[in-house]
């Protein structure tokens, strides 16, 4: 049971890592905080953005959405 916890952990911390270096490689500025994003469309999510260090969606109205609010890690898989 462990071992899964473990491998599901490393996942969570490859798919992030891999987001965040997406983002900061991205010609692409955020259209609400002129800062690098990508562009996503999760629910009513547009951006991806890194916002004090951590993850974030942003609507289309710029508002801020924490990563895994309404979005699992197979629909983080998705956005790669």
């Amino acid at each position: 049971m462990k071992n899964f916890k473990k491998q599901y952990r490393d996942l969570e911390m490859t798919i992030l890592s891999e987001l965040r270096d997406r983002i900061n490689k991205s010609n692409y500025y955020s259209k609400h905080n002129n800062q690098k994003a990508i562009k996503v469309n999760v629910f009513d999510y547009v951006e991806l953005v890194i916002v004090n260090d951590s993850l974030v969606f942003l609507d289309s109205k710029g508002y801020q959405c924490s990563l895994f609010v309404d979005v699992n890690l197979e629909d983080l898989i998705d956005l790669l």
